[in-house]
């Protein structure tokens, strides 16, 4: 579904709306992204390792207190965001349109954390029932919200972003409702709990501040180097892609909390297994769908989008080589989150944003926009081959299967 009304939306934008709607709507997103990819690092990702190992009643008293802790914060940090937008407009820095969004994004930004964390609780808990509801209502919202901004008065992207505040509001209630059922609520003083997560969630943020730097921050470079319509075709190209990569982030977000119960009860040799069937089965999906876009790419650009999209054969097979290797990096980077590497993949991360953002900056003026996903492509495989090294040394490192058969005067089965 999210996959889905991804496309729709950003169909509906590019067909209908301009490129300048488009292209400040996919800044509002990458940023979005952004906030929820820090929190998820900070918060999400290491309460799903360290919850799982506790017992029912401390797992449920320490997702409540941390609950009212995290609105708390996001809602200071949200009034305090929302200056920004009124001083621009008040020195003439933004006119009407940019003061608008850029306060819609903060509003958007604010409930998107917190459906994040609602969210992430559920998959915890093993409720995917409870998610497809949630999301189901997103959807719904946000979808609408979309009609009106293509169809509708108005600049289309004031209603898109605005659908994206509104349909954050409507999925966090639905999923706050469904825990509030079950485990139900406690509230407490979350401080423990904080200090028991930060050593994981320092590096992990950093980790996944840096990876978000060299994986979204391209729009932000082609917009101030080039223009909004550089920043519309490669996104239109992506757009055509992107179920593919909303089903990969969609398992991922499942595949965190189980990669760390998997690890506990079978050990790191039998996760990389159970994953590596995750990966040929997800990635035979994926090329499935990567050649029937390439095979109606004319179609699809031409009559659907009603767009004309530059270098456009050469983004398309450039964002189905980011799919891919995205795929197996997420796949495998579950199971160096289940270990608890984020110190390693941290500075790994590191050295690929390096690579990546040197290759984007330099090729601009060689590979025009093509070169944001060039970069991210270097970067994404100096990522994996880092994963390769560091789970193989985990796998050497880890104690061997004791037979209990042995040394018991039973023989072995």
């Amino acid at each position: 579904m999210l996959s889905g009304v991804s496309f729709l939306v950003g169909f509906l934008l590019i067909r209908y709306g301009s490129n300048t709607d488009y292209g400040m709507f996919v800044v509002v997103q990458a940023t979005i992204l952004l906030l929820t990819c820090a929190q998820s690092a900070w918060l999400s990702g290491p309460l799903a390792v360290l919850a799982p190992k506790m017992p029912a009643q401390e797992r449920r008293e320490m997702v409540g207190a941390i609950k009212l802790s995290q609105r708390r914060f996001v809602r200071q940090l949200a009034l305090l965001a929302l200056t920004v937008p009124a001083i621009g407009y008040a020195l003439g820095a933004w006119n009407d349109l940019v003061a608008c969004v850029v306060a819609g994004a903060v509003l958007a930004g604010w409930a998107a954390l917190q459906r994040d964390y609602l969210r992430a609780l559920l998959l915890m808990y093993s409720r995917p029932q409870a998610v497809l509801r949630a999301d189901f209502i997103y959807v719904l919202v946000f979808l609408s919200a979309a009609l009106i901004a293509a169809f509708g008065p108005g600049p289309a992207v004031i209603w898109a972003v605005g659908g994206l505040v509104a349909a954050a509001w409507a999925g966090g209630i639905v999923a706050n409702r469904s825990l509030a059922t079950d485990p139900g609520w406690v509230a407490g003083d979350a401080s423990e709990y904080w200090r028991k997560l930060r050593p994981m969630g320092v590096w992990s943020t950093s980790g996944a501040l840096i990876y978000w730097l060299y994986t979204q921050s391209y729009n932000y470079v082609l917009a101030s180097q080039i223009n909004l319509t550089a920043v519309a075709d490669v996104n239109a190209a992506r757009l055509l892609l992107m179920p593919a990569m909303v089903l990969t982030a969609g398992i991922t977000g499942m595949m965190i909390p189980s990669a760390a119960i998997w690890l506990a009860e079978f050990g790191l040799r039998r996760l990389l297994r159970r994953l590596s069937i995750f990966f040929v089965c997800i990635a035979a999906l994926d090329l499935i769908y990567i050649a029937l876009v390439w095979v109606f790419r004319d179609w699809l650009s031409g009559d659907l989008l009603r767009k004309t999209i530059g270098d456009r054969d050469r983004l398309l097979l450039l964002w189905a080589l980011v799919a891919l290797i995205g795929l197996t990096r997420d796949m495998f980077g579950c199971a160096m989150a289940a270990l608890g590497l984020f110190k390693p993949m941290a500075r790994l991360s590191a050295a690929c944003a390096v690579l990546s953002l040197s290759l984007i900056w330099f090729g601009l003026s060689r590979w025009g926009p093509a070169a944001a996903l060039i970069g991210q492509i270097a970067g994404e495989t100096l990522n994996l081959a880092g994963f390769a090294f560091l789970l193989w040394r985990a796998d050497r490192r880890a104690p061997t299967p004791v037979d209990p058969g042995r040394g018991s005067g039973q023989p072995s089965l």
